[in-house]
């Protein structure tokens, strides 16, 4: 079995993935906000996207 990555392994790998994720999730929130605009099946993609974002931010917060 492998080893768990260590501390530095996962403090790269949240900064790594942090950095990108804050941007989707920027320009989800920033589309949502000229909803209106979009067809039902674009905004309800577009808050699907923001919130596997927003879980997938969680998750990276956990690993601290």
């Amino acid at each position: 079995m492998a080893d768990p990555p260590s501390g530095d392994v996962l403090s790269k790998l949240r900064h790594d993935l942090a950095n990108p994720l804050s941007a989707i999730l920027a320009e989800t929130q920033l589309l949502l906000l000229n909803q209106d605009k979009y067809d039902e099946e674009t905004v309800s993609t577009l808050r699907q996207i923001e919130a596997l974002a927003r879980r997938m931010r969680q998750m990276l917060q956990s690993l601290e």
